[in-house]
């Protein structure tokens, strides 16, 4: 493991190679999926809001389009196609907040 790779439970993510696996699967995220799970890794521990994770993603929203559920979208996305493989308990909702990874 290099100092670019970070372990989440049964899942390593290689933030130079942008790729997750687990064991020696790699398991397919679109490019804003990636880009959220590396975020929220660079700010383990620490609850992101939506709005947060939306300006990190695509830049500054207005008002209308943060009413939109893309985030909500992505992140059970996320969890879809990691729980195929093992738990994800690390990837928390946080009510009425937002995300948060904890490890």
């Amino acid at each position: 493991m290099n100092d670019n790779t970070v372990e989440l439970g049964d899942f390593k993510v290689d933030l130079n190679k942008r790729s997750v696996f687990f064991e020696k699967e790699e398991i397919a995220l679109s490019r804003k999926e990636f880009d959220l799970l590396s975020y929220m890794l660079l700010h383990k521990n620490r609850p992101l809001t939506r709005m947060q994770l939306s300006e990190h993603i695509w830049g500054n929203f207005s008002d209308d389009e943060y009413d939109s559920n893309y985030i909500d979208v992505h992140i059970k996305n996320i969890r879809r196609k990691l729980s195929a493989f093992g738990t994800v308990e690390w990837l928390q909702t946080i009510r009425h907040v937002g995300y948060k990874i904890k490890i």
